[in-house]
Order: structure tokens, then sequence, then C-alpha cells
């Protein structure tokens, strides 16, 4: 069985001590060696406990080893980004975002906006989707 000093300075109990007070460290070991022998007795690799202010432990879990035959999903794996799969259809010389900008206004400025329609006719409210 551990002893208070090896308990106090593992890093996962001394948060413990650090929670209880002073005096009642002494119940807190005899807590967590109770514990531990019980645990190993029984064969319990997963629990779930608190300690109070006082160093007396509470069990709120229990767990068993897990089943070497349960269902495990797959890993999840992802393509490198040197993959072809990213590309783009862009050309090369449109692909920066300073063509694009310059690109849009010259389309508006070589055709029409909005088709024409019949003379005389009011312009139709839908717009070309085509």
């Amino acid at each position: 069985m551990p002893t208070m000093s090896a308990l106090r300075s593992s890093p996962h109990f001394a948060p413990l001590f650090a929670h209880v007070f002073v005096l009642c460290w002494p119940i807190l070991v005899w807590q967590l060696n109770r514990f531990y022998s019980w645990t190993i007795r029984e064969g319990i690799h997963d629990a779930l406990y608190s300690v109070n202010r006082w160093g007396w432990l509470t069990v709120h879990y229990l767990g068993d080893r897990e089943d070497p035959a349960a269902y495990k999903p797959l890993p999840r794996i992802f393509r490198p980004l040197t993959d072809a799969s990213y590309a783009s259809d862009l050309p090369a010389n449109l692909a920066t975002s300073e063509s694009l900008k310059a690109v849009l206004p010259l389309s508006r400025a070589a055709g029409e906006v909005a088709p024409k329609g019949p003379e005389g006719a009011l312009p139709s409210q839908r717009f070309n989707t085509s």
C-alpha cells in the first residue's frame, strides 16, 4: 500500500490532498488504500469517485474492462491537401481575388445587363438567370 508521502506527491492524487483539510489526510490515505485494494480484488478497471473535505471517498460509478469484441468505429482518415480532388477548375490567371474583381465590371460593361423586350413594352421584372 502506498504511503501518505507517495500519494501526496503523485500527480493523480495531489489535487485530492489539496482539497482535503490537513488534519483529515490520514482518513483520505486510509480511504484511498482501502478503495485501491478493493478494486484490485474485485477486478474493477474504471471508477468514478469523489472526495469530500473530510477525506471520505464516495464511489459514483464502477466500470468493467473494455470488451475487445465490442464495436469500434473505423478511424477517420483525411485526405492530404495535395490530393487532386481539392484542385480548382478555375484557370490559374483567374484564381486570385484581384483578377476576379477586375473581371466582374468588365463583363457588365461588355454586354447588356437585362435583355430588351419588344419596343414600347414595359421592361420585364424577371431577371435573366441563363
